[in-house]
């Protein structure tokens, strides 16, 4: 009963600034994932089976700025809601983890800021995928202490999920040639869906 009335008193005292910090979490992945998800639309040569995401932001393709700022506007977006996440945490786990959320937007600017085929891609894209987990653990395991084991199972749940998809992907279909755009979008939506849902239950 305490957390839920907590939030509720924490919703009712927002303020205007505070408000839009929370919104930050629902616009951050509407704009990255619909870059995403217009670029495979409008892309003439894409197929998820056959090339990265980032191949709709390499060099030559149509989709190129859509995608590339698609997810630079998306990672900056998600900062203002990363520092909401820190203001209302409850422990220092779940603040370290509103901190790994920050580092994880700045991950997906590079990652459109230093396209496919440019030296710094890869580092990017690598530190978007693990700083993803490990933000939704530590603030998973935050939620955990704090007695939300619902919430907290589920976002723990979620980083473990991108993790076991690369793990099955390197394993047992990198070496059929399939491409990485499928455990790509799992991810991604993974973390869309859970900064949209912890968004709503900071409203």
């Amino acid at each position: 009963m305490g957390t839920h009335d907590g939030t509720r008193r924490r919703a009712s005292a927002e303020t205007p600034a505070e408000q839009v910090t929370t919104a930050a979490g629902v616009l951050a992945p509407t704009i990255a994932l619909g870059a995403i998800f217009l670029a495979t639309v409008l892309s003439p040569t894409f197929t998820w089976t056959s090339e990265p995401l980032s191949f709709l932001g390499s060099s030559g393709e149509p989709t190129r700025p859509l995608f590339n700022y698609g997810l630079i506007l998306g990672g900056l977006v998600s900062l203002p809601f990363a520092a909401r996440l820190v203001g209302t945490a409850r422990n220092r786990l779940e603040s370290v983890g509103g901190g790994a959320f920050a580092l994880t937007g700045v991950a997906m600017a590079l990652v459109g800021g230093f396209p496919m085929g440019t030296e710094w891609h890869f580092p990017a894209a690598v530190s978007f995928y693990l700083l993803l987990s490990v933000s939704m653990w530590c603030y998973g395991g935050g939620n955990l202490l704090a007695g939300d084991r619902r919430v907290g199972a589920t976002t723990v749940g979620l980083g473990l999920l991108n993790l076991l998809t690369w793990v099955v992907y390197v394993a047992v279909f990198a070496p059929t040639g399939l491409s990485l755009a499928l455990p790509e979008i799992v991810g991604a939506l993974a973390l869309g869906g859970w900064t949209t849902a912890t968004a709503f239950r900071l409203f």
